[in-house]
């Protein structure tokens, strides 16, 4: 059931990031196979929860997350 939102928990921030095609596709495959096809955002806000608040997640992601990290032409990290 959706939640009712408040001062506190509305979604009104647009958050940019970039993410290539593949990594796109793959991951609106899984949610289609979890039949969450429509809750493409919400899943990306479950995974920052799953981030923020499980100690376990936190340590797993943080092992290869430098793996994920985009650089630019100039050597310098991507802050998108």
């Amino acid at each position: 059931m959706p939640i009712k939102t408040n001062n506190l928990t509305k979604h009104d921030k647009k958050w940019n990031f970039y993410v290539n095609e593949i990594e796109k596709c793959k991951y609106l495959e899984a949610l289609q196979k979890s039949g969450k096809a429509k809750a493409q955002s919400a899943g990306i806000r479950a995974l920052m929860f799953l981030y923020v608040s499980d100690a376990d997640i936190r340590n797993k992601v943080n092992t290869i997350i430098d793996d994920f990290i985009v650089y630019k032409k100039n050597g310098d990290i991507s802050q998108l």
